[in-house]
């Protein structure tokens, strides 16, 4: 993420230019609903400000200093009142239907910032999540897409009104009185830049807080989703005391932002007494000799009118600079995530395919872009043809788990091709590719939601018989059936309420309902005991049937049957053996070195 110091800088060329593309996206994103609000914003203030008009010639009227034409039309005192009346009741209508359409637009902003932060972090290669702690990102997410619409809407909304508003201000108050309108403004300007000097000061102590606190609420987050550990280790109280520590300097840090923005809001207040005070002293001094008392009247009066208006703009300017200074930097957050590029280059137009007839590893090299140092496959040749199973043995960091990453392109290799039917997997369409492969790894994938909803995830247009029937061949159902709401029953975060033998059932139910044509399994027992792992192997054996397979494994009993087994060695040696298994039982070598070391369970 960025440095404090370029977040805190306000005039920034770079952060600009990112806010102007937020601006023109929300823009092309909804036009018809922007152009609406920023009308309904138009209409909304110069409602508001022309009341300091209708006020001024109603003073006129009834002093008989003027006001006694409009457009051309007599008007008299009453005139003015049911003039000013109409207008009070059409802003009231016009305010509702702008606050209703600005908070419809914000949240559609909001959805939208969300929605594209989600797909980069949907489309990202794994290198990302490698690097980055994706609970920090996914506060960020929240927080910031929240914050970027908010502000977006607070200060548009209130900066139109203010450029429209000091435009019909000043033309009204030169056209009361051209002195007495300069000294208004001169004093406007004035103490509107020393509030901007305290503005951007606490404005960098807002932003040095809050990232504090997204910091502390990513941190609060992980250690939530690891409660087991904490809950098993005894350590709640220390815990406690750790999350109290925390918070504590976040109010330190928070305690300044209160206190400027407590100066910031005293500021504002104070120009709204003193500047009516200080027009009306000024009028007097100025006009006492040369104006009666009625012509003084009628200065003053429309006046303190305009004046309280041009003060209540002085209230919205540190609101604006705030929101506006929000949404920048949340935006400039957000950009990180939604700039980040895929390592996995995908072509325009894809080719489908039908079916999986043969892979074939041609003279590929891999090496994790996490790792750029270490190749863990060195040049690799292999054939996968229909039908058949093959089985990949060797030591932790021989390359295993690395041959599934690759042909699920979860990573490309470094050199050589992954062809499918002849095709570069790169020129590959991949939904319809992975829509044939079943993937079971280690550490189950399980989603919160219903039981039936997971088993479902494998193929959403499943009817619930199709469901139950999976489970009934992976042998879960009768345990589902003991839940409380069946199949409806609520899985926590990660199947919180499942062991690890039923999580793994319920992941080879989903590949039973897939029914597809490649199968890989990715050490998809090794964390079982011995009596599970017998009787999630029953279930792995039955839907091995008839299908291509993959077996990444360390254990001989789920790999003895395969037709070829690939043998691994350490430290980037590649394929050191091929065979079937009564062949390379007869051989010496590397496999035999691992049976024979008890290596092979």
């Amino acid at each position: 993420m960025q440095k404090v110091e370029e977040r805190v800088k306000f005039f920034s060329k770079d952060k600009f230019k990112k806010y102007g593309e937020l601006l023109k996206g929300s823009i092309k994103a909804y036009p018809y609903l922007f152009c609406i609000y920023v009308f309904l914003a138009i209409v909304d203030t110069a409602l508001f400000s022309c009341m300091a008009l209708v006020i001024s010639n109603f003073v006129k009227n009834i002093t008989n200093e003027g006001g006694n034409y409009l457009l051309g039309f007599t008007m008299h005192w009453w005139g003015w009142v049911a003039l000013g009346w109409s207008m009070v009741i059409l802003y009231a209508i016009v305010e509702y239907f702008f606050n209703y359409v600005g908070g419809v637009l914000t949240r559609k902003i909001e959805i939208w910032l969300r929605v594209k932060c989600l797909k980069t972090l949907v489309d990202v290669d794994l290198t990302f999540y490698s690097k980055n702690q994706i609970g920090n990102y996914m506060t960020k997410i929240i927080g910031d897409s929240q914050g970027a619409a908010d502000g977006l809407n607070e200060w548009s909304n209130n900066f139109i009104y203010i450029i429209i508003m000091f435009v019909l201000i000043s033309i009204i108050m030169f056209n009361l009185d051209p002195i007495i309108a300069s000294i208004a403004l001169g004093v406007f300007v004035f103490l509107l830049v020393i509030s901007l000097m305290v503005f951007f000061e606490y404005r960098k102590s807002m932003i040095v807080s809050l990232d504090y606190k997204q910091n502390l609420d990513a941190d609060n987050t992980d250690r939530l989703m690891n409660i087991r550990l904490i809950k098993s280790s005894g350590t709640e109280l220390n815990e406690l005391e750790r999350i109290k520590e925390n918070n504590k300097k976040y109010g330190k840090k928070i305690n300044k932002t209160v206190w400027l923005g407590t100066i910031l809001i005293i500021f504002a207040n104070f120009l709204g007494w003193i500047l009516p005070g200080i027009i009306t002293i000024s009028i007097i001094l100025i006009y006492n000799d040369t104006y009666t008392l009625a012509q003084i009247s009628s200065l003053i009066i429309p006046f303190i009118s305009t004046v309280t208006i041009l003060t209540g703009a002085m209230f919205l300017i540190p609101i604006i600079l705030r929101s506006l200074s929000v949404s920048m930097n949340c935006n400039w957050r957000l950009n990180y995530i939604y700039t980040q590029k895929s390592i996995i280059k995908y072509v325009e137009e894809p080719i489908k395919i039908d079916k999986i007839d043969k892979i074939e590893l041609k003279d590929i090299e891999f090496i994790y872009p996490e790792s750029p140092e270490k190749v863990i496959l060195p040049k690799t040749t292999l054939t996968f043809e229909r039908g058949k199973s093959y089985a990949f043995v060797g030591e932790t960091g021989s390359g295993k788990s690395t041959i599934a990453k690759v042909l699920l392109r979860f990573y490309d290799p470094s050199q050589g091709q992954v062809l499918v039917n002849g095709i570069d997997l790169k020129e590959v369409d991949m939904p319809s590719y992975l829509d044939k492969i079943g993937y079971v790894e280690q550490e189950p994938q399980i989603l919160y939601g219903t039981v039936m909803d997971n088993i479902r995830y494998a193929k959403f247009n499943a009817t619930d018989d199709e469901v139950i029937e999976a489970a009934k061949k992976a042998s879960l159902h009768n345990f589902i059936m003991t839940l409380s709401d069946k199949y409806d029953t609520i899985l926590g975060e990660r199947g919180f309420i499942f062991s690890g033998g039923q999580k793994q059932r319920l992941v080879i139910a989903r590949m039973f309902l897939k029914n597809p044509e490649l199968l890989i399994l990715d050490e998809a027992t090794s964390a079982l005991d011995n009596i599970v792992e017998k009787e999630v192997q029953a279930q792995l054996d039955k839907l091995i049937v008839g299908r291509t397979t993959i077996v990444i494994a360390h254990r001989l009993s789920t790999i003895r049957d395969c037709d070829q087994i690939v043998v691994l060695g350490g430290n980037a040696g590649g394929i050191v053996q091929i065979g079937s298994f009564d062949e390379l039982i007869k051989q010496k070598g590397r496999f035999n070195d691992l049976y024979n070391a008890g290596l092979m369970g």
